[in-house]
């Protein structure tokens, strides 16, 4: 595993816990079954996972800000 892929999963693993502290423990499952369908080449890959999060981020802060 090189710096970029492990400062990915960093990056992933920083915005599970953000949201499953803000929003609850069902997020960490919604998450943990996207990685997991990802893994099985049935599901999203990691990119598409991290593309749902910062759009997720997104729509929370225009929230938070409105």
């Amino acid at each position: 595993m090189n710096a970029t892929e492990i400062s990915a999963i960093l990056g992933v693993v920083g915005t599970v816990a953000g949201l499953a502290e803000k929003y609850g423990p069902e997020v960490y499952e919604t998450v943990k079954e996207a990685i997991e369908q990802s893994k099985s080449k049935t599901g999203p890959s990691v990119a598409d996972i991290q593309a749902i999060f910062a759009k997720c981020l997104a729509d929370n802060a225009a929230i938070q800000s409105a």
